[in-house]
C-alpha cells in the first residue's frame, strides 16, 4: 500500500500515545485505533499468522488489524478519516497540527518508532490494564499447566497414548465439553496442530461442527493456526 499518513494523523497518533482520555475508553475502541495505525503504518494486513487462542491479547490485536484492512481495504483515505474522528472525539484538536513539512518530516521516524513500542508491548508483557500501552486490552491467556492430564490438558498437549486410556476409562466422558474458556478438546488439539489427537478425538466421535466463542469450528482453528495436515483430515 503506497500511501503517506498526514500531518495530521501524525499528530493525533502523537497525542493518542499519551492522552489520558483513553483510560476510560472501552476496549473495542483502542483495538479499533490499534488496528487502524497498523494499517495506515505499515501494511493493510498482518504479514504473521493469528496467534494462538491462548493469546487472547495478540489475537484481539491480530484481528482489529485485519479487520481495518478489509473494512478499507485499498481506500487509506477512508481509514485515515475514521482514525481522526476517534482522535478528536478524545480531546485531539486539529490546531495542534505542525503545519511545517520539515517539522513532520523530522518527527516522522521518531514518532513511528515511540508507536511501535506503544502499540505492540502490551501483548508481550500481557498487561491487564493501565500502563503506557495504547491498547489495553483484557489479557485472557490460559494457563498452561507443565503438566494437565484432564481431558482437555492431554488434548492440548497431544498425549495420545495418555489421551486415549483417559477416554477409555471415562465411560461418561462428554467429548464435546468446553473448558472455562469455551473450547472443546478437538478445539484445543486443532489449534496446537496435535494432528494424532485430532484423530483420536474424530474416531471416537467428537463433534467436528461446534464453535467456539469466536464463532469458530475445529477445523476453521486449525486453518487460522496454517496446520494444512489436520485441515486435510476434514476433508477426508
Amino acid at each position: 500500500m503506497d500511501y503517506f499518513p498526514s500531518p495530521a494523523f501524525t499528530s493525533a497518533a502523537s497525542y493518542l500515545s499519551s492522552a489520558s482520555s483513553l483510560r476510560k475508553v472501552d476496549n473495542n475502541t483502542k483495538l479499533e485505533l490499534y488496528g487502524l495505525y497498523k494499517y495506515l503504518t505499515f501494511s493493510s494486513t498482518p504479514s504473521g499468522s493469528r496467534p494462538s487462542i491462548f493469546d487472547m491479547t495478540g489475537r484481539a490485536k491480530w484481528d482489529a488489524w485485519q479487520l481495518a484492512g478489509q473494512t478499507h481495504q485499498d481506500r487509506p483515505s477512508g481509514a485515515e478519516k475514521r482514525y481522526l474522528e476517534i482522535a478528536h472525539k478524545l480531546g485531539w484538536e486539529e490546531s495542534a497540527v505542525q503545519t511545517s513539512a520539515e517539522s513532520a518530516l523530522s518527527n516522522k521516524g521518531k514518532e513511528k518508532a515511540t508507536e511501535d513500542d506503544i502499540w505492540d508491548s502490551d501483548s508481550e508483557r500481557g498487561s491487564s490494564g493501565g500502563g503506557g500501552g495504547m491498547v489495553v486490552v483484557s489479557s485472557m491467556r490460559a494457563p498452561t499447566p507443565v503438566e494437565d492430564e484432564t481431558f482437555h490438558g492431554l488434548a492440548l498437549s497431544g498425549d495420545v497414548g495418555k489421551l486415549e486410556t483417559f477416554i477409555g476409562s471415562h465411560s461418561n466422558l462428554d467429548l464435546n465439553a468446553r473448558d472455562e474458556y469455551g473450547y472443546t478438546a478437538l478445539h484445543l488439539a486443532c489449534d496446537r496442530g496435535n494432528t494424532t489427537a485430532v484423530q483420536l478425538l474424530v474416531r471416537k466421535g467428537a463433534d467436528i461442527t461446534i464453535k467456539d466463542a469466536d464463532g469458530f469450528t475445529a477445523r476453521e482453528l486449525a486453518e487460522e493456526a496454517g496446520r494444512e495436515d489436520i485441515v486435510k483430515l476434514f476433508s477426508q
